[in-house]
């Protein structure tokens, strides 16, 4: 009777240790969730502000050279040239490497000639004096 009673308490301590480790696992599932959870809308998060910085970036870039879209085509202006030119013609020309990134991440369009029948690739590998264009060309070919 003695060891009856002795195997009954054994069995309840097993099951009482057994729903604790259930629990501190179901726990330890809720926690790593959660981790996930967070880890997921702080990255959501810093996407997000990384294309709000570009959509800012693009929309300066446009405005300051007065494009109203990323393939918007504009009369070049000035007293002896006549022709017509487009964002990423612009931006090589002023060898920036960031804008032609951010023109091509709005989907610019990289085969676009300019008067000079020139697509901006070309342009780039026609201005470049001893490396000065290489970050321009680089993302072009990016």
């Amino acid at each position: 009777r003695e060891e009856e009673e002795e195997e009954r308490l054994r069995q309840l301590e097993l099951e009482r240790q057994r729903a604790e480790e259930e629990e501190r696992q179901r726990r330890l599932r809720e926690e790593q969730r959660a981790l996930e959870e967070e880890r997921r809308k702080q990255q959501e998060e810093e996407a997000e502000a990384r294309r709000r910085a570009k959509q800012e970036q693009l929309d300066q870039f446009l405005s300051n050279h007065g494009f109203a879209g990323v393939n918007e085509r504009k009369k070049k202006s000035g007293m002896f040239s006549s022709g017509f030119t487009y964002p990423l013609h612009v931006a090589v020309k002023a060898i920036d490497a960031q804008a032609v990134e951010v023109l091509l991440w709005a989907e610019a369009d990289k085969s676009l000639k300019d008067s000079d029948k020139l697509t901006p690739l070309a342009l780039a590998q026609k201005l470049d004096k001893k490396g000065s264009h290489k970050l321009v060309v680089g993302a072009l070919l990016a």
